[in-house]
């Protein structure tokens, strides 16, 4: 989200209809991400693609959403998740086998 406000300049609602997410929702996250990471992002050639779609799908988490994708067509390992994500490796996997449940 915080890269679609800042480095595309869409809107909060523009965001949220691509997302399929409420307005409201958008408006918090990108905030608290701006508390976390002021800085723009710096967009880099990378091999892992995340197509919107997959996030805007309300079944799971967004959280949940990137790992399962990340996982499922990149057949990565949680450790390596856990890295691109800036999250703990534990975390990635709860996420995951919460998924698996499903």
């Amino acid at each position: 989200m915080k890269y679609l406000k800042e480095n595309l300049n869409l809107k909060y609602s523009e965001i949220a209809k691509l997302l399929n997410r409420n307005d409201r929702t958008i408006w918090t996250t990108y905030f608290n991400s701006r508390k976390k990471f002021s800085k723009k992002f710096v967009v880099r050639d990378n091999k892992y693609f995340i197509p919107a779609l997959i996030i805007s799908n309300r079944s799971l988490s967004v959280l949940g959403s990137i790992v399962s994708y990340l996982k499922d067509n990149f057949n990565l390992k949680y450790s390596q998740i856990a890295l691109l994500l800036c999250r703990d490796q534990r975390t990635i996997w709860t996420v995951y086998n919460r998924k698996r449940k499903k």
